[in-house]
Order: C-alpha cells, then sequence, then structure tokens
C-alpha cells in the first residue's frame, strides 16, 4: 500500500515550508491515498484553511480544480505535491527538499548539488514560459486587437463616435431639472466645497498609499468573495481593461489591476488602482462595450483623484482607515459619478468601443432598481444621480463633443 501525507505549515520540519505570516507553523495536512484521492486537513491553524474562498474544518476531500489557500498566502500547487519528485513518500522518512509553493515560483532548498542544478533549470524554464506569455498577450492585446475573447460579449456593430478633435468639455448642467428647485445646483456647490476643505485639511495622499489601500480591499476581498481566478472572463476583463489604459491621458502612475468575484450584487468598485467587478455585473452587461464603460468609470475614479479625497476626509475626521464595507459602497457624489460616466465614455471612445451604450446601460439599470419617481428630497439625499439622468448626461456629452446622434 503507497500513500503520501504533505504537511505544510512555516515550521522548518513541514514538508512544504511557507514564510508568509498568515500561515501556522503547522497549518495544514494533504493525505494521497493508494487510489489517487486527495484529502485537505486543517490543523486548527490561526488563520483558517479555504478552498474556493470557503473556511474549512476538518477534512474535506478535494476536487481536481479545487483552489487551495493556507491564511492569506497564495493558493497552493497542491496537485504537483504527488510528484515523488518534488515530495517524499511517507515510507521514506527522509526529505532532502523543502518547497515553498505559490502562483508564481517555486523554490526549493536543497542538500545535494543535483537538486540545486534541477532548480535552477525549472526556475529558468518559468521565467522563460512567463515572458513569452507576456508577450503573447501584449500581442494580443495591442491597440489593433478589439475582438472580445467572450463571444457572448460582443462588440456593437455599425457606426459609432469616433475620437474627439476638439478639446473634451464636461458639463454637469443635464443633472439639472425643471422641477428640482435648485436642489441639484446646491449638491453640486456643495461637493465643490467639500473637496476644496478635504484637500486643504486632508494633507498629501501618495499614489503608494493609495495602492496599499487597494491591497488591503483585495485581502478583503479574498476572505469574503471566491476569485474566478483563470478562463475566457478574466481574460476579457483583463484585455478591456489594458486597451483603456493605454489611452489615459496624462496617467497619474498607477498600476491597474482588475478582479472578477462571484457576487449577485450588481457592482463594481475601486481603490488603490485595484478594480473588482461581480459576476452579476459582468453578465449585466450585454457587450465589452458596456463593459468598457463600466471599466473606464472605475479607472477615472482613481485618475481624477476621488480615492485619494477621501482618504483625506478618513484622515482630518481622524478616521482609523477605510473598512471593507466602506469602500465598495464608497459615495463620490452625483457630480463625481457624472465626472466618471464621462470620462469613462472617453476612455472607451479612444480605446475603439462604441461609448453610445452607456445611453442604454444606464436606461436599463433604472428598469431593474428601486429609485422610484424623480423626488426633490430624495434628490437631496442621493449619493449617486438618478439613472435616468445618467443616461441622458451620456448621451449630451456625446452629441457636444463628438458630433454624434447615439439615436
Amino acid at each position: 500500500m503507497s500513500f503520501k501525507v504533505i504537511k505544510v505549515g512555516r515550521a522548518k520540519d513541514n514538508d512544504i515550508v511557507l514564510t508568509d505570516a498568515s500561515v501556522s507553523r503547522y497549518h495544514c495536512e494533504f493525505f494521497f491515498d493508494e487510489s489517487g484521492n486527495v484529502f485537505l486537513t486543517d490543523k486548527d491553524s490561526s488563520n483558517g484553511t479555504f478552498i474556493n474562498g470557503n473556511k474549512i474544518r476538518g477534512s474535506i476531500q478535494l476536487k481536481a480544480n479545487d483552489i487551495v489557500k493556507p491564511g492569506l498566502d497564495l493558493p497552493l500547487k497542491w496537485k504537483t505535491f504527488n510528484d515523488s519528485s518534488t515530495v517524499q513518500q511517507v515510507q521514506d522518512h527522509a526529505a532532502t527538499n523543502e518547497y515553498l509553493v505559490n502562483d508564481e515560483a517555486v523554490i526549493s532548498k536543497t542538500k545535494k548539488g543535483k537538486g540545486f542544478l534541477k532548480t535552477i533549470f525549472i526556475t529558468l524554464l518559468i521565467v522563460a514560459v512567463l515572458i513569452g506569455g507576456l508577450y503573447i498577450v501584449n500581442e494580443y492585446f495591442s491597440d489593433s486587437k478589439l475582438e472580445p475573447i467572450d463571444t457572448e460579449k460582443p462588440n456593437e456593430e455599425g457606426s459609432k463616435p469616433s475620437k474627439s478633435k476638439k478639446e473634451i468639455n464636461y458639463d454637469f448642467s443635464c443633472l439639472e431639472d425643471e422641477n428640482d428647485y435648485g436642489s441639484t445646483k446646491i449638491i453640486n456647490k456643495m461637493e465643490e466645497v467639500d473637496s476644496e476643505i478635504t484637500g486643504v485639511l486632508g494633507g498629501e495622499i501618495t499614489i503608494k498609499k493609495e495602492e496599499e489601500v487597494g491591497t488591503d480591499l483585495l485581502k478583503d476581498c479574498r476572505r469574503r468573495y471566491r476569485f474566478i481566478e483563470s478562463g475566457m472572463k478574466i481574460l476579457n476583463l483583463n484585455g478591456i481593461l489594458k486597451l483603456l489604459t493605454n489611452k489615459i491621458k496624462e496617467p497619474k502612475g498607477y498600476h491597474y489591476e482588475i478582479y472578477l468575484i462571484e457576487s449577485d450584487i450588481l457592482n463594481a468598485f475601486t481603490a488603490g488602482a485595484k478594480i473588482f467587478v461581480t459576476t452579476k455585473m459582468y453578465e449585466f452587461c450585454t457587450t465589452n462595450d458596456e463593459l468598457a464603460c463600466i471599466i473606464g468609470h472605475e479607472i477615472n475614479h482613481n485618475e481624477l483623484g476621488h480615492i485619494k479625497q477621501h482618504l483625506q476626509k478618513e484622515r482630518f475626521l481622524s478616521q482609523v482607515g477605510a473598512t471593507f464595507q466602506q469602500i465598495i459602497t464608497i459615495s463620490f457624489g452625483q457630480k463625481k459619478e457624472t465626472h466618471c460616466d464621462m470620462t469613462g465614455i472617453d476612455l472607451a471612445i479612444a480605446a475603439g468601443y462604441n461609448g453610445c451604450v452607456n445611453i442604454e446601460l444606464w436606461k436599463r439599470m433604472q428598469k431593474i432598481s428601486n429609485e422610484g419617481k424623480y423626488d426633490v428630497l430624495d434628490n437631496l439625499r442621493r449619493s449617486h444621480p438618478y439613472s435616468a439622468k445618467r443616461s441622458v448626461c451620456s448621451k449630451n456629452h456625446i452629441m457636444t463633443n463628438y458630433g454624434y446622434d447615439c439615436n
């Protein structure tokens, strides 16, 4: 009878030694039986062991595509643990290698020269594959490539607005309504005053600080959601993101990343150049053009300094830090949200997408939301404009700046 037990943790006598602080000394254990079944046991670790984002208790039998994460560390390449060339069989009781396994590297510490040379060869091979993969992705997602990877998200066909030949103007009078009794002007003025006070009292916030907040948000999301790590959808989102970021005028220097998380909430949010799109939002968007407008909107919350202003306000209000719930439901104000709608359209058009789709997108948003009819008092309380107004603002913006009637 042949079986294997692979122990994982920070202690040096584990078979797989991890260095992340969230990993316990003796964190978890893999059991490979003679029939090829694999069982994972959490060893009462401090930060838990997760399968596909769900914390486990006791022992669980693994499936081939399960994603295993100890604590907050990166996923383990656990299927390689059954390779006799990389881990010992229990019967041998004589380990010669310790492996730190994550998504980016397999680092081996060996006592034998042959094992050391083998590790160097494997590392060089991995580097070569990564470089080749990055080259292919870069070529595929160059500015001349707009073909959708996800065939269920086709690009809009037919005529569409082209790049503006004049300086783009942002007119927010579209938010005003003849029945609002001046409430929108009051809201916009209050937002301007708030931004000025925040800038003076909040001090300087660096891009590095913003990106640290984004990293913290990513860790929180990984604890709360299951991430779509691979496949057509995440490739599609990364392709759109690259095309959009290549068209940012005077970029501030953020390093953008995009994530697809499983959630039945219609939402997309961002902090520190980390952009999160829920599966509900991904499915709600019928084309890549609509996804481009949504992603462009989130990019501009960073580029226009909205995240920075939020952190400045936290600072002068003496708050400890943004909580997870604050960030994913963050309110920037009606004017800022509309500004991001417009600049998101600009990015989408510059990248070759059809910005007109944003008009219909917000009409559909209105239908499925609980906004109700326009109300002056409600308008004063709202942090986001009514969807109907956002649709009108999108149409006016394209007509004014691109000379194109989306009808």
